[in-house]
């Protein structure tokens, strides 16, 4: 049976100051009402009812994530007392799958990405969905490039598969500079690295014994399912336990017969302020607005405000962003390093760091 796992740790802290600790990016819209872990539920539902999603969050938001999944079991949103990345968080939501479900296959999804294209989507979700049960394989998703990045990682599609659409993935590339960006772009056989995954729980939990033996042995001390008594016990002992580790390097960048399904369905994971440029309307001189925001005689700035009046003059790429939390300015081509502001923030105390 198909299941979701819907990633919604972490805070999105290259967006502060309108991400944080106590509103992180997941709870945001950025498009339209819905926030964006809303939206991930409701992508993949066609695919996975609500009573087979398991949902990993924090557990400091897991009262605030609830509301926005009401039809989500309550016992199924689990919350993490402490931030381990990505691999811990998915090695425990296929431990538990598999113990009521022997052939349970999941897919694990951000629930901080935009998509535009919920149709081509769907479809894309379909094809590796068929490829993880037909090919007992590890599947991830590769977004078509449409642009140098030089922030993502990228895979490198290898021989196709029996299954259509799909490919072995020859390997995996760090983020690269900008010449090597533009070269796998002109190569047309490199994708990004989406984040998202799809394979058969046993599968999965083999390569954790394989590739972290560490992890493996934390979930043995988890006997009890969600909702059942001494669960959250469990799962806190487990995080204690366990390394802090990201599934692409523990996992996928390690394993046999990864594949990959190439994807086009507009696809953002809003990683800082500049992406905001391509999610939300522009208007003629290219700056991306929101909120009350006077700009005059400036061109492609992200300007954002949640309550006082935010006026700009004769600015060119900056960033400016009011929230009762901060405020911030910065050039775009610098807002990828917010997260050095965060830094400091922690550091005088005035961002909690936990």
């Amino acid at each position: 049976m198909r299941y979701a796992v819907i990633l919604a740790g972490g805070w999105g802290e290259r967006l502060w100051p309108m991400s944080r600790r106590d509103r992180p990016k997941q709870l945001l819209a950025f498009v339209g009402t819905r926030t964006l872990v809303a939206e991930t539920l409701e992508r993949v539902a066609p695919a996975v009812t609500v009573e087979r999603t398991v949902v990993m969050t924090s557990e400091a938001i897991r009262d605030r994530i609830l509301p926005e999944l009401p039809r989500v079991p309550s016992e199924r949103v689990v919350g993490e007392p402490c931030g381990r990345n990505t691999a811990p968080a998915i090695a425990l939501a296929a431990h538990v799958l598999f113990a009521t479900d022997p052939d349970a296959v999941l897919a694990a999804l951000p629930a901080d990405h935009v998509i535009a294209d919920t149709a081509a989507f769907r479809e894309t979700l379909e094809i590796a969905f068929g490829a993880a049960e037909s090919e007992r394989a590890l599947v991830t998703l590769g977004i078509k490039p449409t642009r140098p990045e030089t922030e993502y990682g990228y895979i490198r599609a290898g021989e196709p598969t029996a299954s259509r659409g799909v490919f072995h993935a020859a390997s995996f590339e760090e983020k690269p500079d900008h010449a090597r960006a533009k070269a796998f772009l002109d190569d047309g056989g490199y994708y990004w690295n989406s984040g998202m995954f799809i394979w058969r729980a046993d599968r999965f939990l083999e390569d954790v014994g394989t590739h972290l033996p560490e992890v493996a042995r934390a979930l043995d001390g988890v006997t009890a399912l969600p909702g059942e008594e001494g669960f959250g016990d469990q799962v806190a002992r487990f995080y204690e336990r366990v390394p802090s580790v990201s599934v692409d390097y523990g996992i996928m960048e390690k394993a046999d017969d990864v594949l990959v399904v190439p994807a086009e369905f507009g696809w953002d994971d809003v990683g800082a302020w500049s992406a905001l440029s391509r999610v939300w309307e522009t208007d003629a001189r290219g700056n991306a607005v929101v909120g009350p925001v006077v700009a005059v005689d400036s061109d492609d700035c992200v300007l954002y405000s949640e309550g006082e009046t935010v006026a700009v003059l004769g600015l060119s790429g900056i960033v400016v962003a009011r929230t009762p939390a901060g405020t911030l300015v910065c050039p775009a081509e610098r807002a990828r390093d917010v997260r050095l502001i965060v830094e400091e923030l922690k550091k005088r105390g005035i961002v909690e760091d936990r």
